[in-house]
């Protein structure tokens, strides 16, 4: 992570009050996950790449991001705090992250361009970049590259996705014939949501997909990625020392947070909902405590 900001010209001890948020995506149609569904290959691996829209909140999910993006503010002061911005490349994330963006303009916010321009142009490289005006910065670790089957993610859903398939001859015998097993784990014991039910049965679900990950899995890779994040990104705001306090704003998915939330916590995460991250430290050491703030509630992780 590349932070660019100005340094202290003359670098003292200052009072650390640098924060990581990670928050989840406003209310989405889930335009890109339909699209596979209902092509002529729905069982398509998602790819950020082959996004067609720039849009994929409902108007309820507009209106939610700004409540909530006038909510985060209004706890911050433009006078001490810059915020650096990160997300996943996909869409529903990124337009979150920019309502946040203009939102944080209009308060008058300093925000860090993710990477230096060579010229008056910056090229734009994936949709956060694109979508932020090239104030976003897209992430890996933020983004849901793990999903290898479309169709097979949506088994977790209240709704039978399977009948939203236009042409059943598209679907692998192998899906079709593990389907109904599949879903008679989610109808006996549905939570209501994608999220409860991964949360609940995904381990049950691998037994029959064995290539769908389970909430386990996805914590220890991506959550615990971004845990390595977060602590890289307080040495390198560290190094730099910077007058103000660096507030990292990321925008991401429910997948890689469910795991640690319902083991901590008992809950999932909703929409527009944030998770603090902090260092206790100065970050560069490995073994070094990362505080993670939730529900209301703070636990102690070590990546």
């Amino acid at each position: 992570m590349n932070i660019n900001f100005e340094k202290r010209s003359n670098p003292t001890e200052r009072s650390k009050d640098d924060e990581f948020f990670v928050t989840r995506h406003s209310i989405s149609p889930y335009k890109l996950n339909e699209g596979i569904i209902k092509s002529d290959n729905p069982e398509e691996s998602p790819d950020a790449n082959k996004q067609w829209f720039n849009s994929d909140l409902t108007p309820e999910g507009l209106e939610l991001a700004k409540e909530k993006a006038e909510e985060f503010f209004a706890k911050l002061n433009p006078g001490t705090d810059a915020l650096f911005f990160v997300s996943s490349d996909l869409v529903r994330a990124a337009e979150t992250a920019k309502i946040y963006l203009d939102t944080a303009k209009e308060k008058g916010f300093e925000i860090i361009l993710p990477r230096e321009k060579k010229d008056k142009t910056l090229e734009l490289k994936n949709k956060a970049e694109e979508i932020g005006g090239g104030y976003i910065r897209k992430i890996d670790c933020l983004t849901l590259d793990h999903l290898d089957n479309m169709l097979r993610e949506q088994i977790f859903q209240s709704k039978d996705y399977l009948n939203e398939v236009q042409d059943l001859v598209n679907v692998s015998d192998e899906t079709k014939e593990k389907w109904a097993e599949a879903r008679k784990i989610i109808e006996v014991d549905d939570r209501g949501t994608w999220g409860n039910n991964y949360a609940a049965h995904s381990e049950e679900i691998q037994k029959i997909f064995p290539n769908v990950k389970s909430a386990k899995e996805v914590y220890e890779s991506k959550f615990k990625n971004m845990l390595r994040l977060v602590r890289f990104g307080q040495d390198q705001i560290n190094k730099q020392n910077p007058e103000k306090n660096i507030k990292v704003l990321a925008f991401s998915h429910e997948n890689s947070f469910l795991y640690f939330l319902n083991k901590n916590f008992g809950e999932s995460m909703k929409n527009c909902e944030s998770i603090l991250f902090k260092v206790e430290g100065d970050g560069s050491d490995k073994a070094s405590k990362i505080s993670v703030t939730a529900k209301g509630q703070t636990k102690e992780v070590i990546s």
